[in-house]
């Protein structure tokens, strides 16, 4: 049974019976069970899975755990460093503008080649497939990207 955010949202404010609450807590399980398992594919496969934020500058708000093939661990990224500090520094402004030209033209997707440094300074050819999503008005709002090795 899928999960549908409307049909709660309808319940807010009113306390759940009993068996509302259990069915909703078994939803929501269910649903935490699917994402562990898409997870597990992720990282097991031979990609890197992005998702960036358009309105904070592509800042990450996920990055897949098999980002560790170039020596990184995903909890390096947000806070402490960006996406865009580990490619090649001379290919930076090539990849953004990129990015910037393909969301302001209406584009859903696009591919970009370029090269990433390994955290032990190793270059690394990367292929990057990235889906733009946009809001309801055709705003850009996340860039959802995966990446791997050419």
């Amino acid at each position: 049974m899928e999960y549908n955010a409307d049909e709660n949202a309808c319940n807010v404010g009113r306390e759940l019976n009993t068996e509302e609450l259990l069915d909703y807590l078994e939803k929501q399980k269910n649903s935490f069970q699917k994402l562990k398992i898409l997870e597990s594919i992720i990282n097991s496969s031979p990609f890197i899975a992005l998702s960036r934020d358009i309105q904070r500058d592509f800042s990450i708000t996920f990055i897949s755990e098999n980002i560790s093939r170039f020596g990184y661990k995903a909890e390096d990224f947000g806070c402490r460093m960006a996406y865009e500090d580990i490619i090649k520094p001379d290919e930076r402004e090539y990849v953004k503008l990129e990015l910037i030209e393909n969301c302001n033209e209406g584009s859903k997707c696009l591919t970009l080649k370029y090269n990433i440094m390994t955290k032990n300074g190793e270059l690394k050819p990367v292929e990057e497939k990235t889906y733009i999503h946009r809001d309801l008005q055709g705003n850009p709002k996340y860039l959802y990207s995966i990446v791997f090795e050419r």
